[in-house]
C-alpha cells in the first residue's frame, strides 16, 4: 500500500488489511460538539514544509449535536518526525463553501509506531437543523428556528426565511403596485405568508441615493400615485449611501450594508482559515470589503545547522512567517557544517573554500616552494591556525661528520639535513671517527686496535701467534736506507747511501737487489702513479728514475740546485702526475729548494723559502713541505703550502704557534684534505685541520724523523733511536722494539696491517708479520 497515493484511510481500514508503514503513523480522532458537521476534511503536512499536504473527507457521525471520526495519517518518506494534523468542518456536503471552524495542531512521531491525537471542534447548532449559528461560524441566521436556515423556502412574513441576507426577496415586497382604487399601493405581506397590494398612508419613503429603497427613519408622503425621488418602501438604513440598502452585500469594513442591524454578519471574523502555504490565520477584513485569512506570509527558509547567520544552498522550506529557529532568508552557505565557512568568514589556509567565492586558499599561495629549513626544498602548506607553514617535500635525513673519510660518521646526534656538507654521511656507527679502518662491522686488522667496534682488538686470529711484532727484512749492517715508499698492492721500494736501491714486486716475499743500478746518495724515493717507476732524489741535485724490472736506472734531469731530501708525486686532472723535489739549495744551505716536475718541464720557488726536509701532497690544493734551520741559524720549523693559483710556495708562520719546538722538522704527511701532520727534532708533532697548524701532544723528547697517519686515531712515528709510536686519538704508545738503537729513518704504510720502517744498520721492517 503506497503511502504517496493513500496517506489517510479510515482506521478500520488500515487495521483491517494489515498495512503497514515503518516512518510512522498518526491515529487521529476529530470530535465536535454542539454541531454535527456535514463534511469533515482533515489533512496531514510536515511541520518544516518538506513534502506536499496529503488530504482526505469524511461524512460526520453521530448525534445531532456530537460525535467523531478517527483516522491514520502516514508520514511520508522524506518528511521530518513532526506533523501538523487539520481538521475543517462544513455544513455542506463535499466540503464545499467556506469551513464552519478550523483545528490545527502539532504532532510528534516515532518511526513504526502509531501516535494518538484528538483535534476538538466546537460550534452551536441549537436548534438540530443541521445548520451552524453564525456566531459560531455558520450560515444560520437564527438558530432558534428550524424554520430558518439556508436551506429553508423563503414566505413572505418579513423575515429571512433562507438566510441569505434578502426578506421576503421573491414577492416584491415594498414594490408598487396596483391596489383596487386605483391608486398606487405596496406589495405587502398578509398573516397567511402571501403577498397583497395595499395602499398605505405616508407609504412613500424619499429614496435620496437613487437604490430603490426608502429611508427608513424619515416622514413619509401619503399620494395615490408616486412623487418624483420617492419610493414605497423604508427599508434603508443609510439613505446617503447607495450601497447601504436592505438586501445588500454584506462588505466587510464594520458598516450594516444590508440594514439588518448587525455590522458584518455572516462573514465569519476571526475565524480560523487557512491562507497561502497552508499558513494558519484569522478571517479578517481586506481592503476592498472582502474577507481576508490574516496568515502569515509563506517564507522560504533554508536550514543555518552551523549557526552563522548563512544558510544550506538547497531547495528550502516553506515557513509561515520570516523566522523560525535554525532557518534563515538566504541560501549563500556553501558549507553548512563549517560555522568558519560562509560568504562572510575570512579566508583561511585550511583547504575550505571559507568565504564561498569558489576558490580555496586564495592569497595564501599554497605549494610555491619555500625554504623548510635543513637545507631541504620545501612548498607552502596550511598551517593549524589557518595561516601557512613551509613543509618540507623531501624528509630530512640525520648526516653524521665522518673526519676519517671511512664512510661511517661519528654516533652522536648527527645533523638534520637533505643536504649534508662535504664530509658528513648518513651513517653514524664509527666507534672511532679518527682511524677509517674502525667502524662497525669493519675487517679487524692486526693494529692493536677494535677494528669492528666490537669490543676486542685483534680478535679472529688476525695476528700471527703471540701477536704482531716487527719483521724483519734487513740487509747488511752497512747500509743506511733513508726512504720506503708502497707501490701497487703489496710493492715497497726502499732507497738510501751509496747507490743502494731495493724493491719487492706486490705477491713476491723477497726484495730484489738493485744496487748500483743509479747511482746517487738518495734521500727520498715515490712512485710515479701513472708511469709505475720509482723516482729517486738526493744528494748533488741527483735524480733518478727505475722500472719495477729494468736492469738500470732511466737517465732523469737534475733538480736544478737541489741537495734533494723528499719527492711526492700525484695525478693531475689531464691524466698526468706532478713530481715536487724538495731540499737544501746546493748554493747557499741556509736556503730551500723546490723543483717541480711535469712533462712540461720543471718550475722552481720563486719566493725565498729555508731548508727542507721532507715534501708531501694527495693534489696541488694540499701539498706542504716542511723544513726549517738547524741549531745556530735560527733553529725554528717552517711549514710551506703550495699555492695554486701562484705556482708557488707560501709560509704557513708555524714558528709563531705558542710553545711549538724550536728546531726543525723532519718528515710530513698529508692524511686527506682537510688533515696533515710534521713531525721533527725533540719530539716536535704538528697538526693540520684544514686551515691552521697547531701544536700536537708528542710521544717523547725523542727526534721524530718520519710520520705516516689514517687519520686523528692512527697516526705513527719514527724516531732517531730506533722506536715506532703509535697514536690512538689520546695517548701515545710504543710499538714492540724494533730491534738496534739506530735510527729509523722513514716510515710508510698502506693501513695499519702493513707497516714499513727502513733505517741505519740496513734495516727494513715490516709488521706486524
Amino acid at each position: 500500500m503506497s503511502p504517496r497515493l493513500v496517506l489517510l484511510i479510515g482506521l478500520l481500514a488500515l487495521l483491517g488489511t494489515g498495512c503497514r508503514n515503518n516512518e510512522g503513523a498518526v491515529k487521529l480522532t476529530v470530535s465536535y460538539s454542539g454541531f454535527k458537521p456535514t463534511c469533515i476534511r482533515v489533512g496531514v503536512r510536515d511541520a518544516q514544509g518538506a513534502g506536499e499536504p496529503r488530504t482526505t473527507q469524511l461524512p460526520g457521525k453521530g448525534e445531532p449535536r456530537s460525535g467523531s471520526v478517527t483516522v491514520a495519517a502516514f508520514r511520508e518518506s522524506g518528511w521530518g518526525t513532526t506533523l501538523i494534523v487539520t481538521a475543517e468542518a462544513f455544513e455542506e456536503k463535499e466540503c464545499s463553501g467556506t469551513p464552519v471552524t478550523i483545528k490545527a495542531e502539532e504532532v510528534t512521531v516515532t518511526p513504526g509506531e502509531v501516535t494518538a491525537k484528538e483535534l476538538r471542534l466546537e460550534a452551536t447548532d441549537a436548534d438540530g437543523d443541521g445548520y451552524v449559528s453564525m456566531a459560531t461560524g455558520g450560515t444560520d441566521c437564527d438558530d432558534s428556528s428550524q424554520e430558518r436556515n439556508p436551506g429553508a423556502q423563503e414566505l413572505c412574513n418579513d423575515r429571512d426565511d433562507n438566510c441569505d441576507g434578502r426578506k421576503d426577496e421573491p414577492f416584491d415586497v415594498g414594490q408598487l403596485c396596483e391596489a383596487p382604487n386605483t391608486c398606487k399601493g405596496v406589495w405587502t405581506c398578509n398573516p397567511q405568508g402571501a403577498r397583497a397590494c395595499v395602499e398605505q398612508p405616508g407609504q412613500w419613503r424619499k429614496d435620496a441615493d437613487n437604490d430603490g429603497q426608502g429611508e427608513k427613519n424619515g416622514t413619509g408622503l401619503t399620494s395615490c400615485s408616486q412623487p418624483l425621488g420617492y419610493v414605497a418602501n423604508d427599508y434603508d438604513c443609510d439613505d446617503t449611501n447607495p450601497q447601504r440598502y436592505s438586501g445588500a452585500p454584506e462588505l466587510c469594513n464594520a458598516v450594516d450594508d444590508n440594514c439588518d442591524g448587525v455590522p458584518d454578519d455572516g462573514l465569519q471574523l476571526n475565524a480560523d482559515c487557512t491562507g497561502e502555504g497552508s499558513c494558519m490565520g484569522k478571517r479578517v477584513c481586506g481592503t476592498d470589503g472582502g474577507v481576508i485569512c490574516n496568515n502569515p506570509k509563506p517564507t522560504t527558509l533554508y536550514a543555518d545547522n552551523d549557526s552563522d547567520t548563512y544558510g544550506a544552498a538547497d531547495a528550502g522550506v516553506m515557513n509561515c512567517g520570516p523566522t523560525r529557529a535554525g532557518y534563515v532568508a538566504n541560501d549563500r552557505d556553501c558549507d553548512d557544517t563549517r560555522a568558519q565557512v560562509n560568504p562572510a568568514a575570512r579566508e583561511l589556509c585550511d583547504t575550505l573554500d571559507n568565504n564561498c567565492d569558489g576558490t580555496q586558499n586564495e592569497g595564501y599561495s599554497v605549494g610555491t616552494a619555500c625554504s623548510p629549513g635543513s637545507n631541504c626544498p620545501g612548498a607552502t602548506a596550511c598551517a593549524a591556525d589557518g595561516g601557512t607553514r613551509c613543509v618540507f617535500t623531501t624528509d630530512p635525513s640525520n648526516y653524521y661528520l665522518d673526519e676519517d673519510l671511512d664512510s661511517h660518521g661519528k654516533p652522536d646526534a648527527g645533523v638534520l639535513t637533505c643536504t649534508p656538507d662535504a664530509g658528513y654521511v648518513p651513517l653514524g656507527d664509527d666507534c672511532d671517527d679518527g682511524n677509517p679502518f674502525t667502524y662497525a662491522n669493519a675487517p679487524e686488522l692486526c693494529d692493536q686496535v677494535d677494528n669492528n667496534c666490537e669490543g676486542t682488538a685483534d680478535e679472529g686470529g688476525v695476528c700471527p701467534a703471540g701477536g704482531g711484532d716487527w719483521v724483519s727484512q734487513s740487509t747488511t749492517t752497512s747500509e743506511n736506507w733513508r726512504s720506503v715508499t708502497l707501490w701497487g698492492d703489496g710493492g715497497v721500494w726502499v732507497a738510501g747511501g751509496g747507490n743502494a736501491l731495493r724493491s719487492r714486486p706486490p705477491g713476491e716475499t723477497a726484495f730484489r737487489n738493485f744496487d748500483g743500478h743509479c747511482a746517487g746518495d738518495w734521500y727520498g724515493i715515490s712512485v710515479d702513479p701513472v708511469f709505475k717507476y720509482a723516482v729517486l732524489v738526493g744528494q748533488g741535485t741527483a735524480v733518478a728514475y727505475h722500472g719495477p724490472t729494468d736492469a738500470s736506472c732511466i737517465p732523469a734531469p737534475a733538480a736544478t740546485d737541489n741537495n734533494a731530501r723528499g719527492v711526492t708525486i700525484f695525478s693531475l686532472a689531464d691524466g698526468s702526475t706532478e713530481a715536487h723535489i724538495a731540499g737544501i739549495s746546493v748554493a747557499n744551505s741556509d736556503y730551500g729548494r723546490v723543483v717541480s716536475r711535469t712533462l712540461g718541464g720543471d718550475r722552481y720557488n720563486l719566493t725565498t723559502i729555508g731548508p727542507l726536509m721532507d715534501v708531501h701532497g694527495l693534489s696541488r690544493d694540499a701539498l706542504f713541505a716542511i723544513g726549517g734551520y738547524v741549531p745556530g741559524q735560527g733553529a725554528t720549523p717552517r711549514v710551506y703550502r703550495f699555492q695554486p693559483a701562484d705556482n708557488d710556495w707560501k709560509t704557513e708562520n708555524v714558528q709563531g704557534i705558542p710553545s711549538v719546538v724550536n728546531d726543525q722538522l723532519r718528515g710530513v704527511w698529508v692524511v686527506n684534505s682537510r688533515l696533515a701532520y710534521a713531525v721533527g727534532n725533540k719530539g716536535s708533532v704538528l697538526m693540520w685541520n684544514g686551515s691552521t697548524w697547531s701544536k700536537h701532544s708528542s710521544p717523547s723528547g725523542d727526534d721524530l724523523l718520519s710520520v705516516v697517519a689514517f687519520g686523528k686515531s692512527s697516526i705513527y712515528v719514527s724516531t732517531g733511536n730506533g722506536k715506532v709510536f703509535r697514536y690512538n686519538g689520546s695517548t701515545w704508545s710504543a710499538m714492540p722494539a724494533t730491534g738496534g738503537g739506530g735510527a729509523l729513518n722513514d716510515i710508510a704504510a698502506s693501513r695499519p696491517d702493513d707497516i714499513w720502517v727502513v733505517g741505519s744498520g740496513g734495516r727494513i721492517l715490516h709488521w706486524p708479520q
